[in-house]
This record gives C-alpha cells, structure tokens and sequence, in this order.
C-alpha cells in the first residue's frame, strides 16, 4: 500500500496496524528472549553439575580404586606374610563402596533420561534388610551403630518394586549411620497399614538444620559441603530417595532438630499382584514356550 494513495482516515488505520504489528512483534521477541535465558540457565546449571560431578567423581573413585590396586598388588606378591583375611576385607570394603556409588549414578542417569520403570514384585521387608546389613556392615562395624529394627507385615504378600526400595532405604539409612556419633543407634520401622506401607528411618546424630533441610534433595548437595564436608558420597542420595519415592507414588516428610534427631518418614502404596504378574512375563508364560 502506497501512503500517497490513501486518505487520513485509512492513513492513521495503516498506522495503527503497523504500530499493532510493532508491539506484536516486541512482545514475541520478549517471550524469545525469556525463552533464551531459561535454556541459558539450564546451561550453566547443567555445566556446573557437570564440574561438580567430575570433581566428586575423581575424589570418590580414585581413592578407592587405588586402594584396591595396591591390596590387589599384594595379594598377587607371593609373600608369605600377606594377611589374606584383612586385604581380603579392605578390598570387599571398597568394592561395595564403589558398588553403592555407582548405582547411584546410573539411577540418577534414568531418573534424568525419564527412563525409569516400575518392576514389581512380591516384597520380603526382611530380606531387603538382611542385604543392606551386608552392604553397610563395614559402615555400621566402624560406627559400632546398633541398628533397631520392627518389621511389622501382615501374612499377605506386599508388592511393590524391590529394587527402588531398596535403593531408597540403603541410602536412608546409610545417610543416618554416617551422621550419627559413634555408639549409637539408628531405628528402622516397617509398618504395613491398610492401602500402604510406612516406613520410617530414624537416628539420634547431628541433624539438619531448616535451611539445609530445603537443599539436600538437590543434585550434589549434602548438608556439609567445601572444606566442611566430612562424609563420603556425592550428595546424590536424598534425591535419588524423593524422586523413587514420588514415582512409586508414595509421600514423605523429614522431621529433624540439630544435634538431636533426624526422622525420615515415607509411606508407599500397596500395588496388586496383577500388576505384578502384568510386568513379569515369566509369571505367565515359561521361557520359550510355543503355542
């Protein structure tokens, strides 16, 4: 359209339109922009997880993995006065440490892809426990923590997923043992209830102050950190913990008062054994069978 050709009225029309189409267009540029600096947040949030993890990697790994080469190393000297037994447990001592931190990783890598899955099976509370004593021995022998545990399940089978449980429960109470003063005592308690099961995780250790209390969910974070922190670990677990818990569709609440106690306390939904023989094939159909 020619500005010449047309009159004022159609003239202050056109200019009004191209005015409109300015705002229009700031406006989207505007949502472009904000659009922009969100992406450009996740960046630098993902690079400075990506420097933290690298950093806590090369600390966690490497120590571990040069202890085990050079117990390795004498056990493989031929001399005589090797003390098989004791390397023997400082090399299983690491070897489940490394074990705990690398399923960690790997959970935190599908909880990020959005890969996770349900796998559920008939659940034995007890034996869940028996294992992770196993795991955490070493931990709870240098601590000389006294564990105090209530399983209380009705006869009838619970289902659930054994491995998120387990991985919730083994951090949980790896998590108490580590902040509780040597002597003491970490309670774990099994409930099963009507429609769920509650359990609870309790020790008498340092606590966690309320600030705290809002960040260690957050990826490689713990309540210590820089030259304060003392405790192993790559501040993964708790929200490795949230995150299993809220896609089991359970609910928690942590309850913690500073050099007193800390109560972790989650409950998780009873699943249906149908839903298990759904997700189990070998519970329908033998291996190879033909039809």
């Amino acid at each position: 359209m020619k500005l010449d050709d047309i009159d004022n009225k159609e003239l202050l029309a056109e200019i009004s339109r191209r005015f409109s189409q300015r705002d229009n267009t700031i406006y989207e540029l505007k949502v472009v922009m904000g659009k922009m600096e969100d992406i450009n947040k996740k960046l630098l949030y993902a690079e400075e997880n990506r420097s933290k993890f690298i950093s806590i990697i090369r600390n966690e790994f490497n120590n571990p993995l040069s202890s085990m080469i050079t117990l390795s190393k004498r056990l493989i000297s031929g001399k005589e006065n090797v003390d098989i037994k004791l390397i023997g447990d400082s090399l299983y001592e690491e070897v489940l440490n490394l074990n705990f931190q690398i399923a960690n990783i790997i959970y935190v890598a599908e909880i990020e892809a959005g890969t996770l899955e349900k796998e559920i099976s008939k659940i034995d509370f007890e034996e869940i426990v028996e294992e992770i004593k196993d795991a955490l021995q070493y931990l709870i022998a240098e601590k000389h923590i006294d564990m105090k545990i209530n399983i209380s399940c009705k006869e009838d089978p619970i289902y659930q997923d054994k491995t998120k449980i387990y991985s919730i429960l083994v951090n949980l109470i790896s998590n108490a043992i580590s902040y509780s003063p040597q002597n003491s005592i970490v309670e774990l308690d099994i409930i099963e209830e009507v429609d769920d099961v509650r359990i609870t995780v309790k020790d008498y250790g340092e606590g966690i102050s309320s600030e705290n209390q809002k960040i260690i969910f957050e990826r490689f974070r713990q309540a210590h950190s820089g030259m304060n922190r003392s405790h192993r670990g790559q501040g993964l677990g708790m929200g490795i913990v949230r995150d299993f818990i809220e896609f089991l569709g359970g609910n928690f609440k942590l309850e913690s008062k500073e050099n007193k106690f800390t109560i972790f306390e989650f409950n998780l939904p009873k699943e249906s054994q149908e839903e298990s023989m759904f997700m189990d094939d070998d519970l329908l159909f033998d291996e190879g069978q033909e039809f």
